[in-house]
């Protein structure tokens, strides 16, 4: 019973130390936010308390009431509701425990456990800017890339077999927000039907509880949206924002249809480097790829939903197996994304298109080496590594 006791405190003690990591990063990473007393100025989840609020008092979730204004769909309001009754501080723990949970899950796909497990979970929120911005504000970019990566990509698992069908997750994502969508067509495209599949009537099941429940805010929402209001469309030149899109916007001036087409031959370029990759073999690459796509591609990806520069990150590490010019500049702009230089020039009241042009640099080239990277992938999948990857991966089943 003592080895038991002894093995249990040092399994808490190993969750408690990035528990506590990310209380401190939200009591000092956002300004108005306090260590001690701990008062983190978590606006975001803020913002999800409010809306769970109205949506208990059957108000318009769409009315900012002179604050941050709601810009997800109402299915995603609907699950705003548990943190609207309880006071905000036990909401932040709550938050901030979840989203330190669903970070360390990540790791833990990919191999880690133990001290190390503890060790790296700690280090990502304490120094990779996306992680920390999103701990800081509250925001449920970690969420999405969890169920994105908990839902496709191979590694260990805590069940051993799945409660609901491969895919369900990321269709639920993609209800909360449309970017997880480029995930899911990923899969149907590389030949995994069921879960791109399943993906899909997980979204249209997910919507429609979302119009049963709220149907006037779920009409108002995806009518918006097919007019092209985002929400946030004011915000698409900021320089935190690290889309194709933003680019465009920066250097032109104001956006138009140039902007809106680059950034669909994006997501052709994306979905075309993560499918042959995955035909290489290189799957948790490939799901990586496809996340980069998503925010690559979307007109507002702030820099706070790079999360997905943690996988890509250790899964560049681990494939010793891919060219070295592929692995080491991946890994470069990995670190680029983790340090976010761009978060440190002048930002609002359009001051992007007053920018010096190395200013213009720092701000865009970020985005220029994500594209790269994908370019750099599908060219690697299309040329005699990928070629012969992919030719001893069909061969395997038929071995088998």
């Amino acid at each position: 019973m003592g080895t038991r006791l002894r093995t249990w405190a040092v399994r808490g003690a190993l969750a408690l130390v990035p528990v506590l990591a990310a209380l401190y990063v939200a009591g000092v990473q956002i300004p108005g936010s306090t260590l001690v007393p701990w008062q983190p100025n978590m606006m975001d989840l803020g913002v999800y308390q409010r809306v769970g609020r109205i949506v208990l008092d059957g108000g318009d979730i769409f009315d900012p009431q002179g604050q941050l204004p709601w810009i997800y769909p109402a299915f995603a309001a609907l699950l705003t509701v548990p943190f609207a009754v309880v006071p905000f501080t036990v909401a932040a723990v709550v938050w901030l425990v979840l989203c330190t949970a669903a970070l360390a899950a990540v790791l833990y796909r990919l191999g880690l456990s133990g001290w190390r497990l503890s060790l790296l979970t700690t280090a990502v929120i304490l120094l990779v800017q996306p992680v920390r911005d999103t701990l800081g504000f509250g925001q449920l970019a970690i969420f999405l890339v969890a169920a994105a990566v908990l839902d496709s990509m191979p590694g260990r698992r805590l069940l051993r077999r799945r409660i609901l069908p491969e895919g369900w997750l990321v269709g639920a994502a993609t209800a909360v927000k449309l970017t997880p969508a480029v995930v899911a067509a990923y899969n149907f495209f590389a030949g995994r039907r069921r879960p791109g599949l399943v993906a899909f009537s997980s979204f249209v099941v997910a919507t429609g509880i979302g119009f049963l429940l709220l149907p006037a805010a779920s009409m108002q929402y995806w009518l918006k949206l097919a007019s092209g209001d985002s929400g946030l469309n004011s915000g698409i030149v900021f320089a935190s924002n690290q889309s194709v899109l933003g680019v465009w916007n920066r250097l032109t001036g104001a956006p138009s249809r140039g902007g809106i087409i680059l950034s669909a031959l994006v997501v052709v370029l994306g979905l075309a480097a993560a499918v042959l990759m995955h035909r290489a073999g290189q799957v948790a690459l490939a799901l990586c790829l496809a996340g980069f796509t998503s925010l690559l591609a979307s007109p507002i990806s702030w820099s706070h939903h790079y999360v997905w520069v943690v996988p890509l990150a250790v899964v560049l590490w681990q494939a010793r197996d891919l060219p070295a010019y592929l692995r080491l500049p991946g890994l470069g702009y990995a670190a680029w994304v983790a340090v976010a230089p761009f978060m440190w020039l002048p930002s609002g009241d359009n001051v992007e298109l007053t920018y010096a042009p190395w200013q213009q640099v720092v701000d865009n080239i970020g985005v220029v080496a994500g594209v790269l990277l994908l370019a750099g992938s599908l060219a690697t999948a299309l040329g005699p590594w990928g070629r012969t990857r992919a030719a001893a991966a069909q061969e395997q089943p038929a071995q088998a």
